[in-house]
């Protein structure tokens, strides 16, 4: 498309009135075949001006990280607490197994529906796993179903700030978002949830962390209270 309108001044060298209307419309085409090749040619080696975009009166929200969700505030890593030690290689003797080494699962901060009797479960979003703590086996078993359509679970030992394990289970929930978005997976301790909540006095905005050790081959995590300001490191 021309970038102008073509004039009779544009044909004086292109006409010659002798001729026919058909050899003025072919001198007409040529002509405004140059003119455009020409203005394109203009165009582009014509520096670009760049737009500024409108600036906007509000600033721009930043996303402020939750603390007691990092675990890599400093250098060192988290370490388990002696007396969860103690209680961890007290379970090992009275199996006759080894002492097991605990890995950190996940820190996170206590929310309503962690606590809330009508959930009845902890929430361990897969996104804010420190350690990948599941066998291949483990993690398959727990996409599947059993009799009746229900989900798979893991029967699991849960040790507190309290002395007495807790038996429960552990479940992988998977939860479809509402705009059609990618799937948002977790697992769950449930079960027995509400009685180790009630047994250790949780609250609302309490900082855990979950560690996970295995006694022979028996999944068993240990749950750290932190005290109030201590997110990186055990107490």
């Amino acid at each position: 498309m021309l970038l102008r309108d073509i004039a009779i001044d544009d044909l004086k060298h292109k006409l010659d009135t002798k001729g026919s209307l058909f050899d003025v419309l072919l001198a007409t085409v040529e002509r405004a075949t140059e003119i455009y090749n020409h203005e394109r040619k203009t165009a582009q080696t014509r520096p670009k001006r760049k737009i500024e975009k409108p600036s906007s009166s509000e600033p721009k929200r930043r996303k402020i990280p939750n603390p007691a969700n990092n675990i890599n505030n400093g250098d060192e890593r988290p370490t388990l607490p002696e007396r969860f030690k103690n209680a961890i290689e007290e379970m090992a003797r009275g199996a006759n197994a080894p002492a097991p080494e605990a890995r950190l699962v996940i820190q996170k901060q206590l929310y309503g529906t962690d606590l809330s009797s009508g959930h009845n479960r902890l929430s361990i979003p897969m996104n804010q796993i420190a350690d990948d703590f599941l066998t291949e086996g483990e993690k398959e078993h727990l996409r599947g179903y059993g009799e009746g359509k229900k989900k798979n679970y893991l029967d699991v030992r849960v040790v507190g700030p309290s002395p007495a394990a807790e038996r429960a289970k552990l479940c992988r929930w998977d939860m479809a978002k509402k705009d059609g978005g990618k799937t948002s997976s977790s697992y769950v301790i449930n079960g027995t949830w509400n009685a180790i909540v009630a047994k250790n006095r949780l609250r609302v905005g309490v900082v855990v962390q979950l560690w996970c050790f295995r006694v022979h081959r028996e999944l068993c995590f240990a749950l750290v209270r932190l005290p109030p300001g201590n997110h990186a490191a055990g107490a």
